[in-house]
């Protein structure tokens, strides 16, 4: 192998010798990212400025471990011989424990300290809570306030200057802040480097955006995330994961994304000892830390509501609660297909609401070739209660037509209605279906369009028991990948908010959380599942005739 740094052989050399257990993801990073990159006529390694900044240690009450000095060296060493950073993005997701936030703080200390060197290169700190944030700040904080030896406060003092708000390396002119992804107003800013921590938590990439506009401003520009994965799903990791595995897959000479991933590669892996260092690569190095994963391990089967938790964060493996989940979250993702033409074809309607004041889920569903096929709406009032608790990208939603907020007092019926009255003059809905308590609000105006319970009997009353005869087929559906909705993350996001709820031998369906995971637009779905087979219909095999020859 190449010597391209003693800063980065050691770490490439134990992977690809298979001298640590490691997931695939850590030697497709070195095959298609690392050494690719650094085997180019067009990049040079900067040996004295890695070794520079990783003479910072001795500030800190802990050294780097080798996996932290590899990506500190390859965040800080590699330039494009334009005199450019080559890295201008790093993603690195990794087990609880691995000392991710030690890791961010050192990278905060350098990037403000006069060993890096460049002039008013601000960084900002984005986590979901303050407390979260402030975790990286407050380390560095500590360093300059009450430093691990006396000797050191003076030259601290010199170059640093440290409140409870703001960091400021003195000679650079740089600042270290914190932020939270609260949505009330941030302002784009002169910013070095962005470094999200626990970005798993994410749905809404506003503030993220808004924080990353102030780059470029300055001299090498850096998007840093450090994070474990986690519960959220169609958030802004797991559009990340899917283009982690691009990148991961074959060498991109345009690909200025570092991707740095520890997670065990098959679920059986969790309770194997020698398998938690692919996903917690400093284990070896706290034994604290494997006695306490020990403990967790073996204290799983009295407490197995935990194993979801240590799959996510430990093991950086999510895994759906298979006792009360509606789908796999691959097997939602796979409702992504494409229609077809659908015009004037059979198919039912569904609605469902827990207030006028909140969201209304709307959706027709036609049977096609074996497939279900889902268009759906949902409207909002901008009067909720819950709106400022919901992280997801709403207003992302409606701009792409998926939704649309109603800025009154409470969603007018006759709205709803009217987007059933739409789609009636273009395709043949035979029949509606809404559960039976919310049917008051709507009855007088599914009438105007030609729409009755009692008399023409085309709406349906549906009842608990409905749902639960409907439930299996809607889980045969989802695990035979026969549902089709298109790029609809709205769908998608009720969907996973909802969950099982077992009621002896039958499931009917509930909330994972009762205000901020709206369900509505699943639920719509679900009423509208127990009158498909409406529209459903035997395939009749054409039959095969055999040509006449004649001699």
């Amino acid at each position: 192998m190449k010597i391209y740094s003693k800063y980065i052989n050691p770490y490439i050399d134990k992977i690809l010798n298979n001298e640590i257990e490691h997931c695939k993801e850590q030697e497709l990073m070195m095959k298609n990212i690392v050494i690719p990159v650094l085997n180019r006529d067009d990049i040079y390694f900067d040996e004295e400025k890695v070794e520079a900044g990783l003479s910072l240690q001795k500030y800190f009450p802990f050294k780097l471990l080798e996996w932290e000095i590899f990506l500190f060296a390859l965040i800080a060493g590699v330039f494009l011989k334009s005199g450019d950073i080559f890295f201008s993005e790093v993603r690195a997701m990794l087990g609880r424990g691995s000392g991710k936030n030690g890791f961010i703080s050192f990278l905060c200390f350098y990037f403000i300290s006069p060993v890096h060197g460049i002039k008013g290169y601000n960084v900002d700190l984005l986590a979901n809570a303050e407390k979260q944030a402030k975790t990286s700040f407050n380390d560095v904080y500590e360093i300059i306030k009450d430093p691990i030896e006396k000797s050191y406060k003076k030259v601290l003092s010199k170059h640093f200057k440290a409140t409870k708000e703001e960091v400021k390396g003195l000679k650079t002119k740089s600042t270290l802040r914190f932020n939270t992804s609260s949505k009330r107003g941030k302002d784009s800013k002169r910013t070095g480097a962005v470094i999200f921590d626990e970005k798993h938590e994410y749905l809404d990439s506003t503030n993220m955006n808004t924080l990353m506009s102030g780059l470029g401003k300055v001299k090498d520009p850096r998007k840093i995330t450090i994070t474990t994965d986690g519960h959220v799903r169609g958030g802004v990791l797991d559009k990340e994961k899917e283009e982690n595995k691009k990148i991961l897959s074959e060498y991109d000479p345009d690909n200025r994304t570092l991707v740095f991933i520890c997670k065990i590669d098959e679920e059986k892996e969790w309770n194997q000892e020698e398998k938690w260092i692919k996903a917690i690569p400093s284990i070896n190095d706290f034994p604290y830390l494997k006695t306490e994963i020990k403990n967790e391990v073996r204290s799983m089967s009295n407490t197995p509501d935990y194993y979801k938790e240590f799959m996510a964060k430990r093991m950086n493996f999510p895994v759906g609660d298979k006792d009360i989940e509606v789908a796999t979250w691959e097997d939602i993702m796979a409702t992504n297909q494409e229609f077809i033409d659908l015009k004037g074809k059979d198919c039912v309607g569904g609605i469902d609401f827990a207030k006028s004041n909140d969201f209304i889920g709307c959706c027709l569903i036609f049977y096609e070739n074996e497939k279900y096929y889902v268009l759906q709406h949902t409207f909002i009032c901008t009067k909720s209660r819950d709106l400022l608790g919901i992280k997801a990208p709403l207003k992302d939603w409606a701009s792409k037509g998926d939704c649309t907020f109603i800025d009154d007092v409470e969603i007018p019926p006759e709205i709803v209605v009217q987007w059933f009255d739409t789609m009636k003059q273009k395709y043949n809905i035979k029949k509606i279906a809404i559960d039976y308590f919310r049917f008051s609000l709507l009855n007088s105006c599914l009438k105007q369009i030609g729409f009755d319970a009692f008399e023409l009997k085309n709406v349906k009353l549906v009842r608990p028991s409905d749902i639960m005869k409907v439930s299996v087929k809607i889980n045969s559906i989802f695990v035979r990948h026969l549902y089709v909705w298109g790029d609809v993350p709205i769908l998608r996001w009720a969907t996973n908010n909802s969950k099982k709820v077992i009621q002896g031998n039958n499931i009917t369906y509930g909330k994972q959380e009762p205000n901020y995971r709206k369900t509505d637009t699943f639920m719509a779905l679900v009423n509208g599942m127990t009158i498909v087979d409406e529209i459903e219909k035997e395939e009749v095999k054409q039959p095969k005739f055999m040509k006449t020859v004649i001699i």
